[in-house]
């Protein structure tokens, strides 16, 4: 009987196991790693009226490591007392992805700001490092105008902001060693990152040393931060289909091992 078990029914349960967190999460336990509590533990410090970078240079290829750190760190912002100025460095798709992605899944957040006080967004800026150290020394010859078109000058959350000395964090996404150059070393800046898991390990000594303040790491960590932050989304969905799918293989494999043991006591081949 278990010998003329059909295959397709086996392919069947695992569509069922992977989808069904995907549509809805279970919000399985995770353990929270530490550069990932460093982060949250940052932001639930920063006092009211901080003044927070955040570069959401998220790329279509990058979304699935980058979309939901970016999501999940921002509601976190949101819920503070804290002034937020949205830019995009790594690349230019950033602000689509913001528009069409990022920004419906933060809009019960952003309801209960004021455009202009609360936060403000520059868009994509071009140069990358080059851009960075110019922002850093003065933003407001940096970024002239929003992107919207109101020029920086008119724009009451920047009033009082004209240098990375106003900051009091930086968060940005992709690679680290820039950020760190041009914030933290010259102007000493606490900078935290969301990037890809693969960088992960590479990053630690960064950590270790202080030059990064947090770090989010590819799906799981984003998945974490949602843990964090008590909002189950899309990361929390990927963790929770990865994990069933690894428990379904490994039964799988146990009950594979049975029917072959059974079958050689039989006798069979």
């Amino acid at each position: 009987m278990v010998k003329e078990f059909d295959p397709r029914w086996m392919y069947l349960l695992l569509f069922i196991v992977v989808g069904a967190p995907l549509v809805r999460p279970l919000g399985l336990p995770l353990p929270i790693t530490a550069p990932v509590l460093a982060l949250y533990d940052k932001i639930e410090s920063l006092p009211p009226g901080s003044i927070v970078l955040f570069e959401y240079g998220v790329g279509a290829a990058s979304w699935p490591e980058h979309g939901p750190s970016n999501i999940a760190v921002l509601k976190h912002l949101l819920s503070k007392d804290v002034k937020i100025i949205l830019i995009a460095l790594y690349t230019a798709e950033g602000p689509t992805l913001f528009a069409t992605k990022i920004k419906p899944a933060i809009a019960s957040y952003l309801e209960k700001k004021t455009y202009g006080v609360d936060y403000v967004d520059f868009g994509y800026v071009t140069g990358y490092e080059t851009a960075m150290a110019a922002i850093a020394e003065d933003m407001h010859k940096a970024l002239t105008k929003d992107v919207y078109g109101t020029p920086i000058d008119q724009i009451p959350l920047m009033k009082n902001v004209k240098s990375a000395r106003d900051l009091a964090l930086v968060i940005a996404t992709g690679y680290c060693e820039p950020y760190i150059r041009q914030f933290y070393t010259p102007y000493g800046v606490p900078v935290a990152i969301m990037t890809w898991g693969m960088n992960a390990p590479g990053y630690m000594p960064y950590i270790s040393a202080g030059q990064l303040c947090g770090m989010v790491a590819g799906i799981r960590a984003a998945a974490e931060y949602e843990v964090l932050i008590k909002s189950p989304g899309e990361a929390s969905a990927s963790s929770d289909a990865l994990s069933l799918s690894h428990l379904f293989v490994a039964i799988l494999i146990v009950v594979g091992n049975i029917q072959y043991y059974l079958t050689r006591r039989r006798g069979g081949r």
